[in-house]
């Protein structure tokens, strides 16, 4: 997980910016699974990123990489520097309206747990 603070005013074009790099550096990282973006609504200036990595190995890596292009991509608009958190991933997936035969929504979750 990275947080992004942003001067004031500067978070929106900034972040697509962010997006972008995302959107196209990340794909073809060895162990990418996936990003969330969510952008606060209690203060205009933050935006955090949840990056999902198969392995410890591909998140480091992405941080030499990926998040290091990032930031020199935005690094005007910053206000102070990025922030990273590292989380081991625990999550329950609950099948969706007829994807599960015979079984209404809100069934037994599958449980996914990422190697560290």
């Amino acid at each position: 997980m990275s947080l992004w603070y942003f001067k004031k005013g500067q978070r929106e074009q900034a972040f697509l910016e962010l997006d972008h790099i995302l959107n196209t550096e990340t794909r073809n990282s060895s162990g990418f699974r996936g990003y969330i973006s969510l952008l606060s609504h209690e203060d205009p200036d933050l935006v955090t990123v949840l990056t999902l990595w198969q392995d410890e190995e591909s998140l480091k890596a992405s941080e030499k990489a990926v998040f290091a292009q990032a930031k020199e991509k935005v690094k005007d608009s910053l206000k102070g520097s990025a922030k990273i958190e590292n989380y081991q991933i625990f999550s329950a997936i609950f099948p969706a309206e007829g994807e599960v035969k015979g079984k209404e929504i809100g069934g037994a979750p599958k449980f996914v747990f990422l190697k560290k």
